[in-house]
């Protein structure tokens, strides 16, 4: 996430099953102050401020769970969100890349990519149900609502299917096929239901575009390009803004919805990737697939680069995050090559500080996460 939810009301600013990419808060629709905290040369607003010298009380304090898939021992490991235990670790399919999870419906979907499977778990008991998806199912993330999940396809594979992602109903799991694309050479990576639960937006990766589609009737409304190697995009609460990683040239785009115009290209670092808005959507929180792994820190008022955030060592490699609900935390992964041992990095948000990283147990690359204010039942 990637990219995610959980349930929040609307009073601490988060929608239903929206946490990978958080994006809306009422509580922080106020004006606030800026200052400059000297150590790191970091600026940070006042409501941030406050959270200076509290976070590690408040990440002990933290419940609820992160689900994390390797892909390459095609599995699925649930940690305790507060401390990183290993809670739980299951087989979810060979290629396993992407996780959601419906709060509503009670399920985690996985993407399975090798295996043209997406395979949902229920959150409670932890029982399994494969479903057929393809071709090669990558990235996923749900509605607003919960009801519906979205699965791209065939993101790296030119010749490979077709412009289009695949939607689930939490309800029954069944699945349709929508086209994303007015180019047949098109092949979508990272989907964003929009808030208002209308339309959603989708990246492409092989294609170089951001198109947006009406839920409802399955018509596209715009496509912006070229973007690079578009590989995830958020959309701001009120509809002004898309905010588009561009993996190709190591920027993020600004979207000016209405001119349907790139607006702003910032320079984050190497191969962008995840992209999660905080509530007051003056900060976006990247996560870096380069090495060693990072999350560059964007200013979205002043347009700039605010700092980058080792999370890893030297010779680790950035992967997918998630941020919680409330805009407080972002939890990464990273990894050490399929050999090696990769983990999770929880960083906290105001602070742009690294609070705890926790090694994954077994070998090869974590990949998809996502955060849920819930534990399974053990």
């Amino acid at each position: 996430m990637h990219g995610r939810e959980r349930h929040q009301t609307l009073a601490t600013g988060d929608r239903p099953d929206r946490v990978r990419v958080s994006g809306s808060a009422a509580f922080l629709a106020i004006a606030v102050a800026t200052a400059s905290i000297a150590a790191g040369g970091i600026v940070l607003a006042n409501a941030d401020r406050q959270e200076v010298g509290h976070h590690r009380e408040d990440a002990e304090r933290r419940g609820g769970s992160v689900w994390v898939v390797n892909r390459d021992a095609g599995e699925l490991t649930i940690f305790d969100a507060r401390s990183g235990k290993p809670l739980r670790q299951l087989t979810v399919g060979s290629g396993a890349h992407d996780i959601c999870i419906s709060e509503r419906a009670g399920k985690a979907y996985i993407t399975a990519e090798a295996i043209n499977q997406v395979t949902s778990v229920d959150t409670t008991t932890l029982e399994v149900e494969p479903i057929a998806v393809g071709p090669l199912p990558h990235h996923v993330e749900p509605s607003p609502d919960g009801k519906t999940v979205y699965v791209t396809l065939a993101s790296h594979t030119p010749g490979v299917g077709a412009p289009q992602y695949a939607a689930i109903s939490t309800a029954d799991n069944s699945v349709t096929y929508v086209t994303t694309s007015s180019n047949p050479l098109a092949r979508t990576h990272g989907p964003h239901p929009a808030p208002d639960g209308h339309t959603v937006y989708l990246a492409h990766d092989i294609g170089d575009e951001v198109t947006a589609l009406d839920i409802p009737s399955g018509t596209m409304d715009f496509g912006v390009g070229p973007i690079v190697r578009a590989e995830e995009v958020v959309a701001s609460r009120f509809g002004t803004f898309l905010w588009a990683s561009s993996r190709g040239d190591g920027t993020v785009k600004r979207i000016k919805i209405g001119r349907n115009a790139v607006t702003a290209s910032i320079p984050v670092g190497v191969q962008p990737e995840s992209v999660m808005l905080t509530p007051s959507e003056r900060t976006l929180v990247v996560s870096m697939r380069g090495t060693p792994a990072a999350l560059a820190f964007v200013d979205t008022e002043a347009l700039s680069l605010e700092t980058v955030v080792q999370i890893g060592g030297a010779d680790t490699f950035g992967d997918l995050a998630v941020m919680t609900p409330d805009g407080r935390y972002v939890y990464a992964t990273f990894d050490a090559g399929q050999t090696g041992t990769g983990g999770v990095a929880m960083v906290h948000v105001p602070t742009r500080s690294v609070v705890a990283t926790w090694p994954y147990p077994g070998k090869g690359r974590p990949h998809g996460i996502w955060y849920s204010s819930q534990k399974p039942e053990l």
